[in-house]
């Protein structure tokens, strides 16, 4: 089987949401020298909530497999994101 050309991100992730890449080894190349670094977190943000709103969002966070200052951070990215294009 051959990988197919992808015109978009989002085609990519589909097609391997679907398929084993260990169907396509014979087509992988071994890549030397890849260095994956998280980018560093620049400030911390203290916001107070209450206690049912935490345990609100731990339990949604843990729904999506992820954890809570995570999914806020991402909220917040997609809602300025969004804000900034209407503006």
């Amino acid at each position: 089987m051959k990988i197919p050309k992808f015109k978009t991100i989002e085609e990519e992730r589909a097609f391997w949401d679907k398929h084993s890449v260990a169907d396509y080894l014979s087509e992988l190349e071994e890549t030397k020298d890849l260095v994956f670094e998280r980018p560093a977190l620049k400030r911390n943000f203290q916001v107070r909530l209450d206690n049912d709103t935490i345990r609100k969002l731990k339990k949604l966070a843990g729904k999506k497999g992820t954890d809570m200052s995570t999914l806020i951070r991402q909220w917040i990215g997609e809602h300025l994101d969004k804000e900034l294009k209407a503006a």
